[in-house]
């Protein structure tokens, strides 16, 4: 019953890790497992037996929460995406309010304020120099058929797999959100849809296709688990306050990060509206369950 119960919270971890503004650390804390997990993942090496029996379940849960949510959002994100990334950002602004009180402004002062407006402008900086990011979603295709810059795609899903780990251990923090304003969410996303359908229907060559995207992202995600773990840990040990400045900088640009490169004038009327409804409710949800 308890190795059930610990698939189960895997389970929910990885549900919150999937969707963007949903912070999967957060969750892990509000279960009690957070500290658990943190422990098995920085003593690893010198507690491998252990180590591995506690993360096992969680991870088997993590695995089935992902899989199966990632069908849903991919179909939300192609029949309505406004709607579905003002809902998003409603689920990011939402933890705004116990961010910034862990960020505590009001005791680091300007050190805090220039984190926060630093963080802010570059990511701005990096979104608009960016351009239009329409062609975005369609990476895998064009990776996949060995189109573009190769090296660079693989370095740019290292770099997500490490980023999106390193934020799972942030509570507070999501790592989908982060890969979502980096414009590499929804095309990983639809190669995970892709290889679980080569799964099911028992397609080899689907499935081999798909580790062209996946395995570089799966091995930034390890290198980002181990690696930054300790990192982090001590990070949010040694500098909590600035740390958290910087996430509400992340926190502030995501609107207009998210939203950029998608053609709103296009859009009809209906779904800007109830994008709006989404966004408010969405929001208010994540303020009332802390």
């Amino acid at each position: 019953m308890k190795y059930l119960k610990e698939i189960f919270r895997g389970i929910l971890i990885g549900v919150a890790g999937i969707v963007p503004g949903v912070s999967g650390g957060t969750l892990a804390v509000s279960m009690g497992v957070y500290d658990k997990i943190i422990h098995a993942l920085t003593h690893l090496t010198s507690e491998t037996r252990e180590s591995i029996k506690t993360l096992f379940p969680y991870g088997l849960g993590m695995i089935a929460g992902m899989g199966g949510l990632a069908f849903i959002i991919e179909v939300l994100f192609v029949k309505l995406p406004l709607a579905t990334s003002l809902t998003f950002i409603g689920l990011i602004l939402g933890g705004f309010p116990a961010l910034k009180q862990k960020a505590d402004l009001g005791r680091t002062g300007m050190k805090g304020y220039c984190t926060m407006v630093v963080i802010f402008c570059v990511m701005l900086i990096i979104t608009i120099s960016g351009g239009d990011r329409e062609g975005v979603p369609g990476l895998s295709e064009a990776f996949l058929a060995g189109e573009g810059n190769q090296i660079s795609v693989i370095l740019c899903l290292l770099s997500s797999g490490f980023i999106y780990a390193a934020a799972m251990v942030i509570p507070g923090v999501s790592g989908t959100m982060l890969l979502m304003m980096m414009g590499y969410y929804q095309p990983i996303l639809a190669s995970v849809n892709r290889f679980q359908i080569g799964l099911f229907t028992l397609n080899p060559e689907q499935i081999m296709a798909e580790q062209k995207i996946l395995l570089p992202c799966g091995a930034g995600l390890l290198a980002g688990i181990f690696l930054c773990a300790k990192m982090v840990e001590a990070l949010l040990k040694e500098h909590e306050s600035i740390t958290y400045c910087g996430i509400l900088g992340l926190v502030l640009s995501s609107p207009v990060v998210i939203l950029w490169g998608i053609p709103i004038s296009e859009t009809n009327l209906i779904e800007i509206v109830s994008g709006i409804i989404c966004m408010a409710f969405s929001a208010f949800l994540v303020q009332k369950l802390g």
